[in-house]
């Protein structure tokens, strides 16, 4: 139930920041009790105008981030869900040494970060590929198609939607059924095996995706 309501949270958070800048792709962070970050308004800025730090809370029994209560007012990831290490933002610009990247997905705001062994960039193929599964947005109808077309022709499917990505054309992804996302809704009475559908609409995401189950 705890994981339900949490994915519900998540799902929440990410529609409302559908329309941000989708940018070309995601910074994670890989982070641990000596993890600081620090946020600049350009690159060559000599002092950081955000920082923040992780530490182990042993009173939540999960990770946390100092003053996060302040921290909070400024920072509104693409994902932040610290107890499964998943700490995300939408990335503008990606060089050797530098990360821009929306760190408040309502006010589209953004900083520049430094590209260390704590962060990780993935473009939007990539990082689709690594979650736990994927559906079409209910606000964005529509059929799974044979091709990466509108005029292709339609695959029949019935029951909840719960697909991975195999891979990326533009704005379409093919997807597939995983063997544990057919077991889990036992009202799907279709495995889909490779069908295609948008992933995006301009700047809004026509899906929506869960790191986990």
């Amino acid at each position: 139930m705890r994981l339900l309501l949490i994915n519900i949270l998540l799902l929440i958070s990410i529609q409302m920041r559908s329309q941000t800048d989708l940018g070309i792709g995601l910074v994670s962070i890989h982070f641990d009790d000596k993890t600081v970050l620090e946020f600049y308004s350009d690159t060559l800025s000599k002092e950081s105008d955000r920082i923040i730090e992780f530490f182990d809370d042993k009173n939540i029994n999960s990770w946390n981030i100092k003053g996060l209560d302040k921290q909070k007012e400024w920072l509104k990831p693409e994902v932040f869900w610290l107890d499964y290490y998943a700490f995300t933002f939408r990335c503008l610009t990606n060089s050797d040494n530098w990360f821009e990247i929306i760190v408040n997905n309502e006010t589209e705001k953004s900083y520049w970060l430094k590209n260390t062994h704590s962060t990780e960039f993935k473009n939007w193929e990539e990082y689709l590929k690594d979650m736990f599964s994927v559906e079409r947005h209910p606000s964005f109808p529509q059929q799974i198609r044979t091709e990466p077309t509108d005029n292709s022709q339609k695959l029949k499917y019935q029951g909840t939607d719960c697909f991975v990505v195999k891979s990326m054309n533009g704005d379409w992804i093919e997807i597939t059924t995983p063997e544990y996302c057919d077991e889990n809704f036992t009202d799907s009475k279709t495995a889909i095996k490779s069908g295609w559908i948008k992933w995006r609409k301009g700047n809004e995401l026509m899906i929506n995706y869960f790191t986990t189950s």
